[in-house]
C-alpha cells in the first residue's frame, strides 16, 4: 500500500532531526514503535491508518525547525514525507530521520505549480538532504553523503586542469547514420579529400572529422543546467539546484552546431579548417527548422530544365560533385545545366517570418510584426582573421587547396551584390573591414542606421573566427562589432579558432598539476595569491560563458528572457556562483576539439631554450651603478616616507618610467643621465651628510657615500659622456681609412693603434659618401689628401651632435616631471622615434624564385680600394650587442633569426648595426605599420631567403602569425610571462618547421633581470597571471627599493671599456652605402587587394573527385566511342577528352 502511495514520487533522501531544535514530549513519541515507518498525510490522500502518523506527531514534526521550512512543499504535494524513531538517534541527541519523496515536474502536472516561491524552496530543501543509502535504511552507522559533494568527486580541479584533461577528438563515423556524412568523415580520415593538395596528420584528419560531425550530425544533449542523481532504488533522476526543478526523464537541446578548435600552436589549425571547408564544398547550406526552401514563384512557365534545376536547389542536392565526376572521368562539361542550376530564378529561398523561438507574450505591448526576409541557400563559409593574418591564410590557401573559388575584403572593399557571393566558396574578411559593417550604421546615440548588407541575405555553411578568444572578452551584456554583425546573419555552424580560449587556459604541460588541483589552495583560508587565482578562474569562466553564449548560441546559454517555452541560464549563476564543475566540464567536451600535447609533441620540433647570462662591459656595468646611485640618493634623502621618494604612490608614473630605463640600462643606458646631471646630484648628496639635518642611519651614510664615490668617477668617464650627448651607442672601429677617423670620431680623437670610436649613423654615412670610391683608390687618395673626408666628418658630426640636442630639448620639454624628485635625482631619458625597417640590398623579383641565401660577397668581381679593405668594426659598448652581432653573423648563413625586443630604443640600436653590416632585416613594430604592412613583412621574411633577420616587437608576438622559416630565436632581454614566451616560440615551432628551434634569452649579470628571470621560475600561475608589470611583483620591486653599488674593475678610457666582437666585421663591402630606391624596396607585395581568386587545378595533377561513375548513360555516349573503350579509359585512370554535353535550353535547336 505505501508503495502505491508514493509510486510516482522520487525516494530522494532524508532530514535529519536534532532534539536540540524542538522539544516532543515522550508521551507524543511513545505511540510510533522504533524502526517502523510512518507517512505524514493530508486529508485528500486518504491514508489507512495504520501507515499514517498519528496527528498529535505529525504536527509536532512538522513544527520543527527541519521540517516546518517545507511545510508548503508537502501541502502542495510537491513532496511526501515518512517518520521513522531510532532509539540510537535519541541517545545521540537526535529524534529520528524523516524520508523525503519528491514528485517530479514532468509526472503527474495537474499537481504542480508555477509558484516560484516553491521552485525556491525545492532548491533549498535537496541542498540539505542527507543522500546516503545507509541512512536510508535505517543504519545507525553511515557515511554522510551530500549531493554537492559527490559532484566535486567527480568533476574536481581546476579550470586549466579540466581544460587539459578533455578528451582526444574520436570521431567514431562507423556510428553516424548519414552515409554522405559517414564517407566525408572517412575521407578527412583518410586525408582523400577533393581539392586538398597537402596531406593531413591523423590528428588533423580527426579534428577536422569530428567538426564536421558536430557541423552535420551535432546529436542531443542533455541540459547541462540538470544533475543526474540515483536515487534510493538505483533509478535515475535529474534536479537542478539553482531553479528547485525535478525531473524523472531529462530534458534535451540540439547539439551545438559548431564550437572551438584549440589545438596547440602550430599544429596546423588553419589547414585543419581548410580541409573541412574542401569536405563539404560542393554542399549546399540548408534552411534551418521550421523553415522550408522553396524558390521564386515565375511569370510564366519554366522548361524542364529550369524545373529540374530549381527542385535540385530546393531539396539542396550537391551537385557539383557529379558534374566534376563527368568532367574528370568521362570528359563531358554539362555547360547549360551549371548555367540552368545558378540562374537566380533557380535559387532557392526561404522566408524568415519571424524569430525561431516564440517570444513571450504580453498583454500590454502588442507584438511587432517584423517583414518577411528571404534569404539564399549557398555553398558560402565565412572566415574572419585578424588583419594581419589575411595574407597568412592567402597563402596557406594557395599552397594547401586548389579549385576553391575565394572573394578577399579587407580595408574598405566594397561588399558584392549576393549574385556575385554567391559564386564563390569562402568570404574572406579582414576583422577591421568586418567590424566596418557595424560602424557604417552606427549612429551615435541613436537607434543603428538601417543600412543594406547584401550578407544578410545569405544563408552561411559555416562561420570561422581566427584569434576569436577575443569574443569572450568584456562583460556579459557586453558586444564587439564582429558580434554585432555576426548576430543579424544565418549561419548554419560557428568556429572560434585560438589556442587559448581564455588567457588562463596555458600552460597544458608547463605547470605544476597537483599545485593546480590542490583542494587547500582554493580554501578561503589561504594566501592573498590564492584568491588571485580564483579571480583569474572566475575571469577565464566568463571569457567561456560569453563565447558559448553570445557568439556560438549554445543551449540553455543563450536563451532569453523574452522567450516562451524555455528558462533562462545565466552562466554566471550556474558555473560561477554555484562551482557546477559538472556542467562546465559537460560544456567544455562539447564544444572544444583539441589532443592533448602529447598527443602531438612527437610531430613538433624540439626545442633548444637557454639562458645566457652576459658579463656586462665596464659601460653596462656603468650604468646600471649610475640608476642604483639616483635610487640611493632618492630614497635617503626622502626617508623612504615623502611625495618626492620615487616609491611613494604619487610618484607610480615616474617609477614606471624608472623601470623602463632600467630595464633598457641591460642592453644599453649610456644615454641616461648627462656628467652635469651627475655632478649636481653628487653635489645636493654630499651637501646632505655635510648639514646632517636629518638623521639617518650607519647603514645609509654608508651607501650614500659610496654612491657618491661612484658618481664622482662616473661624471668624469669621457665614453659615458659622448654616449649621452650624441644619444647613440658608441662602438670602435679599427683601420679607418687614411687614418683620418678623428673627424668622424664621437669623442674627437683617433689612437696610434688606429681605433676610432664612433656610431652605427656615422658609420652609416661614411658608407655612402665612400660608396663611389669603392675600385677606384686614387679618387679616394685625393679625398683624403685634400681633406673632403675630414670636411665631411665633421659635418656629419655636427649634424648628429645637433639632431641629439634638439631631439634632447625637444622631448625634454614634453615630458618635464611634474613633482620634483628628491635629491635632485632623474628618471633619465633616450629619445629616438620609432624604428623604421630597413629593407636594403637588391630588389626581390616575386615572379622569380629566388635562389638559396648565401654569405658570397656581391661585390667578389670588384676589387676594393685598400684603404678601405681594412677598416672593421671590433667591438661595441653594449654585451649584448656584440653577442648578438656574433650570433647573427654566425647563423644567418643558414638559419633565419627571429629576435623579441620590449623596447623601442633597442630595436633602433640593433637595427643600425645590422644597416652598416648589411644584414637584411624588417622591423615588426608596434606602431607605424599597417596590418597590410604587416602581412608583407611576414611574408617577405617566410619567402624571400635574402632576409635573414627580423625583429619583432614581443607585444605583437601573440597573434597566430606562422614565422616556420625561422629556426633561431632571440629574446634581447627576459620577459616575465612564461605565456607571452610559449606564444613567441610559437611562432616558429609549427609543425610545418624542418629544423630543430635555438631559443637564447640573453640576461645581463647584476641586473633586474636576473631576478626576472628567478621570479618567472618560481612563481605560481596566479601571480602570473595577476602581474601585469614587473612592479606588481614584490620581490622585483623590493629588489629595485634596495640597490647596491657594484664593484667595478678598473679599465682604461677607451675600448678597454667595451665588449669586443669575436669576430671582428668589415665594414666596407658586401654592398656597402646602397641607396634604397624605395621604402618597399625588396617586400613581396602580397595580394590581398586580388578580391577575387580561383585556386585551380595543376595542370600535371590528377584531378581527385569525390565518387566514380559507375553506372553508365541510357544512350550510347558518341557514334564513334564504345561502352568498352569508356571501361578501358576509366581503368586506366587517363584524363579523357573534353566534350560539351548536348544539352540545350527550352528556346534553343538541337
Amino acid at each position: 500500500m505505501a508503495g502505491n502511495f508514493t509510486h510516482q514520487y522520487i525516494p530522494a533522501g532524508c532530514l535529519l532531526i536534532d532534539i536540540d531544535q524542538h522539544v516532543i514530549l515522550p508521551t507524543t513519541l511513545a505511540p510510533v514503535p522504533t524502526r517502523e515507518w510512518y507517512f505524514f498525510s493530508r486529508k485528500s490522500d486518504n491514508l489507512p491508518t495504520p501507515l499514517a502518523l498519528p496527528a498529535q506527531l505529525q504536527d509536532a514534526l512538522l513544527a520543527t525547525t527541519t521540517v516546518a521550512p517545507f511545510g508548503l512543499l508537502w501541502t502542495q504535494g510537491w513532496i511526501q514525507m515518512a517518520y521513522a524513531a531510532h532509539p540510537a538517534a535519541a541517545r545521540l541527541g537526535g529524534l529520528g530521520r524523516v524520508r523525503v519523496y519528491v514528485l517530479p515536474h514532468d509526472v503527474n502536472r495537474s499537481t504542480q505549480s508555477s509558484r516560484s516561491e516553491l521552485t525556491r524552496l525545492m532548491a533549498t530543501l535537496l541542498r540539505q538532504l542527507e543522500y546516503s543509502q545507509d541512512c536510508w535504511q535505517g543504519s545507525d552507522v553511515y557515511t554522510p553523503q551530500t549531493q554537492q559533494a559527490s559532484n566535486d568527486r567527480q568533476s574536481g580541479g581546476s579550470l586549466l586542469t579540466l581544460f587539459n584533461q578533455i578528451p582526444s577528438p574520436d570521431p567514431h563515423p562507423e556510428a553516424v547514420l548519414d552515409p554522405d556524412l559517414r564517407w566525408a568523415m572517412q575521407c578527412l580520415l583518410e586525408s582523400q579529400i577533393p581539392g586538398l593538395v597537402a596531406t593531413l596528420y591523423p590528428y588533423q584528419g580527426r579534428s577536422a572529422a569530428l567538426m564536421l560531425r558536430r557541423e552535420l550530425e551535432p546529436g542531443r544533449v542533455i541540459d547541462p543546467r540538470l544533475r543526474p542523481v540515483l536515487d534510493q532504488a538505483g533509478q535515475a533522476w535529474y534536479f537542478d539546484e539553482v531553479s528547485g526543478i525535478v525531473l524523472k526523464e531529462p530534458t534535451f537541446y540540439d547539439g551545438a552546431r559548431g564550437g572551438i578548435l584549440a589545438e596547440e600552436m602550430g599544429t596546423g589549425k588553419t589547414l585543419i579548417c581548410l580541409a573541412l571547408i574542401l569536405s563539404t564544398k560542393s554542399e549546399p547550406s540548408k534552411p534551418p527548422d521550421p523553415f522550408i526552401a522553396e524558390t521564386p514563384p515565375r511569370q510564366s512557365m519554366g522548361s524542364l530544365m529550369d524545373m529540374a534545376a530549381a527542385a535540385a536547389n530546393k531539396h539542396s542536392i550537391a551537385w557539383k560533385p557529379y558534374f566534376e565526376a563527368c568532367t574528370a572521368q568521362l570528359g563531358y562539361e554539362y555547360h547549360n545545366c551549371v548555367r540552368a542550376l545558378t540562374r537566380p530564378e533557380n535559387r532557392a529561398l526561404y522566408k524568415v517570418r519571424n524569430a525561431l523561438v516564440e517570444p513571450r507574450r504580453s498583454n500590454r505591448i502588442a507584438p511587432r510584426v517584423v517583414p518577411s526576409k528571404k534569404v539564399l541557400l549557398s555553398h558560402l563559409t565565412l572566415v574572419i582573421v585578424p588583419s594581419n593574418l589575411v595574407k597568412q591564410w592567402q597563402d596557406e590557401i594557395n599552397k594547401h587547396t586548389t579549385g576553391l573559388n575565394i572573394l578577399v575584403l579587407v580595408n574598405k572593399d566594397p561588399i558584392p551584390s549576393i549574385t556575385e557571393l554567391l559564386f564563390y566558396d569562402v568570404i574572406l574578411f579582414s576583422e577591421t573591414r568586418f567590424e566596418r559593417i557595424q560602424k557604417e550604421r552606427s549612429n551615435g546615440d541613436g537607434p543603428a542606421l538601417d543600412i543594406y548588407c547584401p550578407l544578410e541575405y545569405i544563408h552561411f555553411k559555416r562561420c570561422i573566427i581566427d584569434e576569436g578568444h577575443k569574443l569572450g572578452n568584456g562583460s556579459r551584456s557586453w558586444k564587439n562589432d564582429v558580434m554585432r554583425v555576426v548576430e543579424r546573419l544565418e549561419i548554419s555552424a560557428r568556429w572560434v579558432v585560438t589556442g587559448t580560449p581564455s588567457r588562463g587556459l596555458y600552460g597544458v604541460q608547463t605547470h605544476n598539476l597537483t599545485e593546480i588541483n590542490n583542494p587547500s589552495e582554493w580554501s578561503p583560508s589561504q594566501d592573498p595569491q590564492s584568491e588571485v587565482a580564483r579571480k583569474q578562474e572566475q575571469d577565464d569562466l566568463q571569457r567561456i560563458g560569453n563565447l558559448t553564449a553570445k557568439y556560438l548560441k549554445v543551449r540553455p546559454w543563450a536563451n532569453s528572457k523574452n522567450e516562451a517555452g524555455d528558462s533562462v541560464a545565466d552562466w554566471g549563476v550556474y558555473v560561477k556562483g554555484y562551482n557546477r564543475k559538472d556542467c562546465l566540464v559537460n560544456t567544455l567536451n562539447s564544444l572544444v576539439v583539441r589532443h592533448p600535447l602529447s598527443d602531438v609533441s612527437t610531430l613538433l620540433p624540439p626545442v633548444d631554450e637557454k639562458i645566457i647570462v652576459l658579463d656586462g662591459s665596464f659601460q653596462d656595468q656603468l650604468s646600471l651603478n649610475l640608476f642604483s646611485m639616483m635610487i640611493i640618493f632618492n630614497s635617503v634623502q626622502s626617508q623612504r616616507t615623502d611625495m618626492d621618494y620615487f616609491f611613494h604612490d604619487r610618484q607610480r608614473r615616474s617609477l614606471i618610467q624608472l623601470v623602463k630605463n632600467l630595464r633598457q640600462a641591460s642592453f644599453f643606458g649610456g644615454v641616461f643621465f648627462s656628467a652635469e646631471d651627475i655632478a649636481k646630484a653628487v653635489k645636493t648628496a654630499e651637501e646632505f651628510i655635510e648639514k646632517k639635518a636629518i638623521p639617518i642611519s650607519f647603514e645609509d651614510e654608508d651607501l650614500l657615500r659610496q654612491a657618491i664615490e661612484f658618481g664622482k668617477k662616473a661624471a668624469q668617464n669621457r665614453l659615458k659622456d659622448v654616449s649621452n650627448r650624441f644619444h647613440s651607442m658608441p662602438i670602435y672601429v679599427q683601420d679607418f681609412p687614411g687614418n683620418r677617423g678623428k673627424p668622424w670620431s664621437l669623442d674627437d680623437e683617433e689612437t696610434s693603434e688606429g681605433l676610432v670610436c664612433t656610431d652605427a649613423g656615422l658609420i652609416h654615412s661614411l658608407q655612402n659618401f665612400l660608396n663611389p670610391c669603392i675600385d677606384s683608390p686614387t679618387s679616394l687618395q685625393l679625398m683624403i689628401e685634400n681633406g673632403t673626408l675630414d670636411h665631411q666628418g665633421i659635418a656629419e658630426r655636427s649634424q648628429a651632435l645637433a639632431a641629439a640636442s634638439d631631439a634632447d630639448t625637444s622631448v625634454t620639454s614634453q615630458t618635464t616631471q611634474g613633482t620634483a624628485l628628491a635629491g635632485n635625482t632623474l628618471l633619465g631619458g633616450d629619445y629616438h622615434t620609432a624604428p623604421k625597417s630597413k629593407n636594403l640590398q637588391d630588389s626581390i623579383s616575386n615572379s622569380v624564385e629566388q635562389p638559396p641565401y648565401t654569405q658570397a660577397n656581391p661585390l667578389n668581381n670588384v676589387e676594393i680600394a685598400e684603404p678601405l679593405a681594412k677598416t672593421r668594426i671590433i667591438s661595441t659598448v653594449s654585451a649584448k650587442l656584440s653577442y648578438l652581432i656574433d650570433s647573427i653573423i654566425k647563423h644567418q648563413g643558414n638559419e633565419q633569426i627571429l629576435i623579441f625586443y620590449d623596447n623601442d630604443n633597442v630595436a633602433f640600436y640593433l637595427a643600425g648595426v645590422l644597416e652598416i653590416l648589411q644584414i637584411q632585416h624588417l622591423i615588426y613594430s608596434k606602431v607605424g605599420l599597417s596590418a597590410e604592412k604587416r602581412a608583407q613583412y611576414v611574408a617577405t621574411f617566410t619567402k624571400s631567403p635574402k632576409f635573414r633577420v627580423l625583429l619583432m616587437d614581443i607585444s605583437q608576438a601573440a597573434f597566430g602569425l606562422d614565422m616556420r622559416s625561422a629556426s633561431r630565436i632571440y629574446f634581447i632581454s627576459p620577459v616575465l610571462n612564461p605565456q607571452i614566451v610559449a606564444q613567441a616560440i610559437g611562432r616558429a615551432r609549427r609543425i610545418s618547421q624542418q629544423k630543430p628551434v635555438s631559443v637564447e634569452t640573453l640576461v645581463l649579470r647584476n641586473s633586474i633581470e636576473e631576478v626576472m628571470i628567478d621570479r618567472r621560475e618560481h612563481m605560481t600561475q596566479a601571480e602570473h597571471s595577476r602581474i601585469k608589470n614587473v612592479l606588481d611583483d614584490g620581490k622585483i620591486k623590493e629588489w629595485i627599493r634596495k640597490p647596491k653599488i657594484n664593484p667595478m674593475t678598473d679599465a682604461k678610457e677607451g675600448v678597454e671599456q667595451t665588449a669586443l666582437l669575436s669576430s671582428p666585421q668589415y665594414v666596407f663591402g658586401r654592398g656597402f652605402g646602397r641607396t634604397l630606391l624605395h621604402p618597399d624596396e625588396g617586400l613581396i607585395i602580397g595580394s590581398p587587394e586580388v578580391k577575387g581568386t580561383t585556386n585551380s587545378t595543376k595542370s600535371h595533377e590528377s584531378v581527385r573527385v569525390p565518387f566514380r561513375l559507375n553506372r553508365g548513360f541510357k544512350r550510347a555516349l558518341s557514334p564513334d566511342q564504345t561502352e568498352g573503350a569508356v571501361s578501358e579509359t576509366l581503368n586506366e585512370e587517363a584524363v579523357p577528352i573534353k566534350r560539351r554535353a548536348r544539352i540545350a535550353w527550352a528556346d534553343q535547336e538541337v
